[in-house]
């Protein structure tokens, strides 16, 4: 995947005269204008001083719109332009030489509230992957985006692509927009709204999220379960407090859900799986993300009714710890626990009296919809 030989020369052109400008900033403009990113030169007239000077820190990636993506846009009116910019500039290359069809999940430079809500200091995530041509794409807001060309300058590999990357939105926008969880959502909507606000307010969620056939497969043992047990099955399908992505949900690992029970994984030629109790689910789509977290869709309900208090106030006693440690931007591929290292617990519950209420509301609500 290279830039047309036309191209490129105007690009180097950009980028000699970016040299001799001494101008980092005016620089790079010049350099966009050259690859005929125009559009995007011009948005970045409104990129704020520390996102620039951010820039010229270590070496990324920029993930550029052409200007057909931003046909009918003007970058520079958009009230979240420092956001979006943010979004699409990793917190290190992406080197796509190294890319395949398994997703790779890389930290980009926007780390801001109220767009972003992960916890220790973690910035949002791109999901990156190569289909079998070898055509680079994004994994964004339920589409791919594919990547057009690229590039250099100084520090930066430029990718352009088709279409301008959405920021994510919190879990409550998101999951109404996932038509595949439609009868989770209504169910929760229409009898019992504060789920999904409890959700929102928490910094760093995993959900494992039933689809609707998972949810009318089991509609009819949900109301033979009292308050306790449901509101258990609801902590079981959620690790509270860290956002663990598809690169973390790895052959033989595990993680503790909000009800204090091991969330085991397992990854083989038929997929990945995830297992609590007794009950298994596959995992048929992962990684939407939203600005705390990350949701995955299952294709049977995790009925697991126990739940272990004292494992969940250790695994969020651990977490907190580990969490507590890491206070400089993570950079490169997010593996395990969502840390771009690797290798801290990821394990968090205490997901508070308010998640419980609700969670057998929630559930009680399903039963109720579904029947």
């Amino acid at each position: 995947m290279h830039l047309p030989h036309s191209l490129s020369l105007l690009f180097l052109a950009g980028l000699v005269a970016a040299q001799d400008n001494g101008s980092y900033a005016e620089g790079l403009t010049q350099a966009l204008n050259g690859a005929g990113l125009t559009s995007l030169a011009t948005a970045l007239g409104a990129a704020p001083a520390s996102l620039l000077s951010a820039l010229q820190q270590g070496n990324h990636t920029v993930f550029a719109p052409t200007n057909d993506a931003l046909s009918g846009v003007n970058p520079t009116q958009l009230p979240n332009i420092a956001d979006i910019l943010a979004y699409h500039v990793t917190a290190g290359v992406v080197d796509t030489d190294k890319l395949n069809e398994t997703p790779t999940v890389v930290r980009s430079s926007l780390g801001s509230a109220p767009a972003v809500e992960l916890p220790a200091n973690q910035t949002q995530v791109l999901v990156v992957g190569k289909a079998n041509n070898g055509t680079v794409f994004l994994e964004n807001n339920g589409r791919n985006v594919q990547v057009a060309a690229n590039a250099t300058y100084a520090n930066l590999r430029v990718l352009a692509i088709n279409r301008v990357l959405s920021i994510p939105a919190n879990i409550s926008t998101v999951a109404a927009q996932t038509s595949e969880i439609s009868a989770l959502v209504g169910a929760v909507t229409s009898a019992a709204p504060q789920v999904l606000t409890a959700l929102v307010g928490v910094k760093g969620l995993t959900l494992f999220a039933p689809n609707n056939a998972a949810i009318q497969a089991v509609a009819s043992q949900l109301p033979n379960l009292n308050q306790t047990t449901l509101t258990n099955v609801l902590l079981n399908h959620v690790i509270n407090g860290t956002a663990v992505y598809s690169t973390g949900v790895t052959d033989g690992g595990s993680a503790i859900s909000a009800g204090g029970e091991e969330l085991k994984f397992a990854v083989n030629s038929s997929g990945a799986f995830v297992t609590s109790g007794n009950s298994t689910a596959k995992i048929v789509q992962t990684n939407i993300l939203t600005s705390n977290g990350v949701i995955h869709l299952i294709d049977s309900v995790l009925l697991n009714t126990q739940s272990n208090p004292e494992a969940a106030t250790s695994a969020f006693a651990s977490a907190s710890s580990a969490q507590a440690s890491q206070t400089a931007t993570q950079t490169g591929p997010v593996t395990g626990s969502g840390n771009g290292s690797g290798g801290a617990a990821f394990a968090r519950a205490d997901i508070g009296a308010a998640l419980k209420v609700a969670g057998a509301l929630f559930l009680g609500a399903i039963a109720g919809t579904v029947l």
